[in-house]
Parts: structure tokens; sequence; C-alpha cells
């Protein structure tokens, strides 16, 4: 396992890569990109991205597992984080995994935020992921931001013994206007603002041989990204993964915190096909 920061003009990602165990130098080569979701659910994710990475290393696939700018161990302040920023340092990190492996195929992975950023940067890269591997990933920006309002309400009910009308008065009217923090973690103005234009008719069809979309049950509105997707020419397949762990818990309380369903899935979409190298 290499660290290292990816240089991409004025920002820095810090970056781990492992390279995968070959039996010769003439192995053809395989690449996976790991794309963090954001704020506690990247924590949550952290330890399983581990795992699967050396799964995949220890089949011959190189990793690589990178911070967004502001986030992780990269560089800046926690509320100068943005999505289009983040698609641009995903983009990088795309390059930087080609400089390093020299794959014939390349797998992108994205959770919740990070596919939703996997999606964005497919169409900006020169080299096109081969597969985008796309877990739940975010198509309604307000509701997801409420999500994150009403789990900080949650959070603060239960770190306070005072009766909760004494201090959140006017508050659950609206979980949106508490703004400035979600889950334990500061949401800047422009992310908050490209979150809230996030809907299904904004996203681009994602530039990729096939794509794989993994969601825990049916969503109407995945539906139908999907049906139009694949009426543009894209292969898509659907794969349902019902599962029982919260994403936005700060701790794994009575979930997985490496839900070894999911590890076997996501091994099994980005080991298949490499018969066809």
């Amino acid at each position: 396992m290499t660290p290292f920061f990816i240089r991409a003009g004025d920002r820095a990602l810090f970056g781990l890569f492992q390279s995968g165990q070959r039996v010769s130098d003439g192995d053809a080569r395989s690449a996976v990109l790991l794309c963090n979701p954001f704020g506690q659910e990247a924590v949550r994710t952290h330890r399983m991205y581990r795992v699967l990475a050396d799964r995949l290393s220890r089949s011959g696939v190189d990793v690589l597992r990178f911070d967004y700018c502001a986030t992780g161990d990269s560089p800046g302040e926690d509320e100068a984080g943005e999505p289009e920023g983040w698609a641009g340092d995903l983009a990088c990190a795309h390059e930087e995994l080609l400089r390093r492996s020299q794959p014939s195929r390349v797998t992108w992975i994205g959770v919740r935020l990070g596919a939703t950023l996997a999606i964005k940067a497919s169409i900006g890269v020169e080299r096109a992921p081969d597969r985008l591997i796309l877990w739940e990933p975010i198509i309604d920006g307000v509701g997801y931001l409420r999500e994150l309002a009403d789990r900080h309400i949650q959070t603060l009910k239960s770190s306070f013994n005072a009766p909760a009308h004494l201090w959140m008065k006017g508050i659950e009217s609206d979980a949106l206007t508490l703004g400035r923090e979600g889950a334990g973690f500061g949401l800047g103005d422009a992310l908050r603002l490209q979150l809230g234009a996030l809907t299904t008719d904004s996203l681009p069809r994602p530039r990729a041989r096939r794509c794989d979309l993994i969601e825990r049950g049916d969503r109407p509105a995945t539906a139908t990204m999907v049906q139009s997707w694949r009426s543009e020419g894209l292969d898509v397949r659907e794969t349902v993964l019902n599962h029982d762990f919260d994403w936005l818990a700060a701790e794994a309380l009575n979930t997985a915190l490496v839900p070894t369903e999911a590890i076997q899935l996501l091994s099994h979409l980005a080991m298949d096909g490499r018969a066809d190298e």
C-alpha cells in the first residue's frame, strides 16, 4: 500500500494505491477506483472500502482510494467542499490511477454521493471507465439535505438532557433551516446550493460500457432514470441488496460495520468480465 498526494492544480488529494498481486508481469491489469460518499457516510464506508481494496488487490486488481479536497486526510476547510469540485477531484484521481496502473480495464465503485459524483465525472474524463458500480446514488438533493438535517436533529436530541422544547422550538418545522451542519459535518453554501439543484433530470447519462446499479429496493425516480439511460444506449444492470445498516449512524450500533454480503457483491461485480480482457 502506497500513500501519496495527488496534485490537482492548487488542490492536493490524499490517496492510497494498492498494487494487485499478479503471477507474472504479463498479466492483464484491471484497476478499481473507490469513490467516497459524504460526511458520516464516508466514515461508515471507510472500513468496508479497506476490506474491499485488500480483497481486490489479492485477486490481482490495482486499487486506488482517495479523499476529495476538504475531506478525510486531504487539505481544506470542511465547508469549502462542494460536489462540482469533488467530481473534478474524482477525475484527477482517475487519471492518477491510469498513470500508475496502465490497466486494460478500469472500474469505478461509488457509494451514495460518491456514486452521484462518479456519474458526473464520467462524462468529463478523456478515457471513460469501462464499468460504473453505483450503490444507492443520491438523485434527490433536497431530500438528501433533509435527511442530513433530520439526523442532525436526532443527534442533538440524544445529546442533551434538557427537555427538547426548551431548546428546539421551531427548528423541526423545517429541518432544512439548520443548513450549516449535517450529521456532524459542515455544509458550506456551495454544497447546499448544488445539492439543492440535484435531481434525476440534472444528472447526465454516464459514460461507461456498462453500469451496475445497486439499490435497497424500488425507487420510482431511479426506475425512470434507468429507463432514460437505457433508451440512450447505456447497458444498465440492476441488483437489489437488502441490508440493515444505517448510512448516517455515528456508531455501528446493531448494524454491520463491514457487511459481508456487500463486500461479496462489490467484489463479484468488479471482477466480472476480466476473462474478456
